[in-house]
């Protein structure tokens, strides 16, 4: 699998981590750019994910309709730090980072881990 299709598939483990029913299609856009800001996976990553059943698209909004099985979606794992969230660029000392599939993602801070719907 080349590095495309990788960053499309977490992108996808994301999209059923979701704890919210549905998200803007904003909101799925702004979780898609923390694997990837390349405008062509971000299209790729919402069209592989409709047509695969893990949203349905109403209007400006995702259903989920599929959700990550037995734990295998993002975990959400907080420690102490200096650092800036990856999302907002705000200063933080408690960082977040999602695992998820042998990859880790952050720092992120509280409010974004909230702002993207994955929980704490």
């Amino acid at each position: 699998m080349g590095e495309a299709e990788e960053k499309v598939e977490r992108a996808l483990a994301l999209l059923r981590s979701v704890e919210a029913e549905s998200l803007a299609v904003s909101e799925a856009v702004e979780l898609i750019e923390l694997v990837t800001t390349v405008p062509e996976l971000v299209r790729r990553t919402l069209r592989e994910a409709e047509e695969r059943g893990i949203v349905k698209r109403e209007g400006g909004r995702l259903i989920i309709r599929e959700r990550a099985a037995g734990g295998s979606g993002a975990r959400v794992r907080g420690r102490e730090c200096d650092a800036r969230c990856m999302r907002c660029g705000r200063r933080i000392s408690r960082c977040f980072f999602l695992s998820l599939a042998g990859t880790e993602l952050g720092p992120l801070g509280s409010e974004c881990i909230r702002k993207l719907r994955l929980g704490l």
